[in-house]
């Protein structure tokens, strides 16, 4: 990896560019170049030229800009200037180690017993499952991140190599590549190996890891107790917290914040829609 591969962070710049961030840090350098330019042309013009071109590579110069600056703009009334739109532009999400064949996937998993439903339709995990799938998350959770890439490449349906890059983990494969954040790289590989001590089957083993993430009671970086909350997108792709209008339900880690599970917008409309179907039903 070269210097300028280090410094860069993709997740804040080019089409994912999170403008408040940019304005925020220029307008931070320009009030420093002004400070300095009176005790010292030649330190200011390198605070420009500098911090600019860390500005232009990483998106930002200010540790934990990402953090303050979306809110900054927010209680500043400047949020208008820097909308952003879901589905507009790319934004780095972690991916999934195989497709969701939906049916086919519940039904290899209520047939192993890995899930269970309660009198009421409601899907839980299996107590013994559980506990396989939280041993195997605390026996990767301390590793570093070379052996928990390792692990997912292992429990990949493809011909992979791990690889650490961009805060997460790489899969890549002849014709696959896949990114997924730690804390859900954690949780596939350790639930791919749950599976199979439950002779789930192989070819579903993959498949099955992104909808189990709902169902974490724990955090995989932390161990942390798991809550779902509502959030609202910034203008990085991330989340805010609950002071706006909200935008996604997820399940987060109540210790460390790590997002776990989007609950897809679409899943809301369908339980919404047998309720309804239940009601008109029942008059």
């Amino acid at each position: 990896m070269s210097l300028l591969d280090a410094i860069r962070r993709p997740d804040y710049t080019g089409e994912r560019r999170c403008w408040p961030c940019t304005v925020v840090n220029a307008a931070l350098l320009l009030a420093a170049a002004i400070v300095f330019w009176p005790l010292s042309t030649t330190v200011a013009l390198l605070t420009v030229v500098g911090g600019g071109t860390l500005v232009y590579l990483r998106g930002y110069v200010v540790p934990g800009t990402p953090e303050f600056a979306p809110r900054l703009v927010a209680r500043l009334g400047l949020s208008h200037l820097f909308e952003y739109a879901p589905g507009e532009e790319e934004v780095r999400q972690s991916g999934e180690l195989g497709d969701d064949d939906g049916e086919q996937v519940l039904f290899a998993l209520f047939e192993a017993g890995v899930l269970r439903e309660d009198e009421d339709g409601a899907l839980y995990l299996s107590e013994d499952f559980w506990s396989a799938w939280e041993a195997e998350m605390a026996s990767l959770r301390d590793r570093d991140d070379e052996t928990v890439a390792a692990a997912v490449a292992e429990a990949a349906p493809f011909d992979a190599e791990g690889g650490v890059e961009y805060d997460g983990i790489t899969v890549d494969g002849e014709r696959n590549s896949i990114w997924l954040s730690r804390a859900h790289a954690v949780a596939d590989a350790a639930a791919v190996r749950a599976m199979a001590a439950f002779d789930v089957p192989e070819s579903t083993r993959a498949a099955a890891t992104a909808p189990l993430r709902m169902f974490l009671e724990s955090c995989p970086l932390c161990g942390g107790p798991t809550e779902e909350e509502t959030t609202v997108l910034d203008c990085c792709g991330g989340t805010m917290g609950v002071y706006d209008n909200p935008e996604d339900e997820v399940l987060v880690c109540a210790d460390c914040g790590e997002t776990l599970y989007v609950f897809e917008e679409e899943e809301s409309d369908a339980g919404a829609g047998a309720d309804a179907d239940t009601d008109a039903d029942a008059a």
